[in-house]
């Protein structure tokens, strides 16, 4: 015998999915629903935080060897959509030497989603533009040690 509860429960996350499947695409479904590179790292060598127009809040974390990016994390306050971006910069991100990681911008972090809706796009603006911040955090605190 099943919970009337738990078969409302599984109906309406089945509802939920099917519409984001539908409004986001298969790849933006699986990174939303299993995001990868998700959480706040212990002891990253730098950081970068910023806020979106829309009040999102995102955070990157890096880790560095030898001006490579040897791990990186995030974290966001954000939709759907800000998780999926974020992951999204990480995966790029991830072994690049810093100098390329700097250079990663929305529409290849868009280009890797397959795409958001146009009032979403902002999300990967975002994760690239807090991306820049922790490798511009990071040559700061380079400089000073110099």
């Amino acid at each position: 015998m099943t919970d009337p509860l738990d078969d409302l429960v599984q109906q309406v996350q089945g509802s939920i999915d099917q519409e984001v499947r539908e409004e986001f695409g298969e790849a933006v479904y699986r990174r939303w629903k299993a995001p990868e590179y998700f959480g706040r790292m212990d002891s990253p060598d730098s950081f970068g935080v910023l806020t979106g127009s829309c009040g999102d809040v995102m955070e990157i974390y890096l880790r560095v060897e030898g001006h490579r990016v040897a791990a990186c994390s995030f974290s966001t306050t954000g939709c759907g959509p800000s998780v999926v971006s974020g992951s999204g910069a990480c995966e790029l991100a991830w072994g690049r030497d810093l100098e390329d990681a700097a250079t990663i911008e929305g529409s290849d972090i868009l280009y890797l989603l397959g795409g958001l809706p146009p009032e979403k796009e902002h999300c990967a603006h975002l994760a690239a533009q807090t991306l820049r911040e922790a490798v511009r955090t990071y040559w700061q605190g380079e400089d000073r040690l110099r």
